[in-house]
């Protein structure tokens, strides 16, 4: 009984760090989310060595469906938030090459002195 105590512990952990990941990601604290997700990770390795067992009373069961229930939300809000911020990037980097394209094309005109109605004749 006391392993499965601390099997409860363990993914308690894990919740609470899915927690911490899900305000970092509402926060947009980016960095610190990546180096969360990491220990996430590790303690995911961890506890998918120990399955949870089968024959659970019916409170045990109930804890750990409240635990993992809350875990697989937390996850899927945190999704959620990197997929926005992902098209906030993708557009950032769109605007950016657009803008590269507009200094190029200008550029190239760079010592050339048009006015309107100016016609060269090449």
């Amino acid at each position: 009984m006391s392993n499965l105590h601390q099997l409860l512990k363990d993914y308690q952990k894990l919740q609470m760090l899915s927690r911490k990941m899900l305000g970092l990601a509402s926060n947009k604290q980016w960095e610190e989310l990546v180096e969360q997700e990491i220990a996430y990770i590790q303690e995911v390795t961890n506890l998918s060595k120990t399955p949870i067992p089968d024959n659970l009373d019916s409170v045990m069961q109930l804890l750990f469906r409240k635990v993992l229930g809350e875990i697989i939300e937390n996850e899927s809000q945190v999704k959620a938030l990197l997929l926005s911020r992902m098209d906030e990037l993708s557009s950032l980097m769109k605007n950016t090459v657009a803008q590269k394209s507009v200094n190029e094309t200008y550029g190239s005109f760079a010592g050339n002195n048009f006015l309107p109605g100016d016609v060269e004749s090449r």
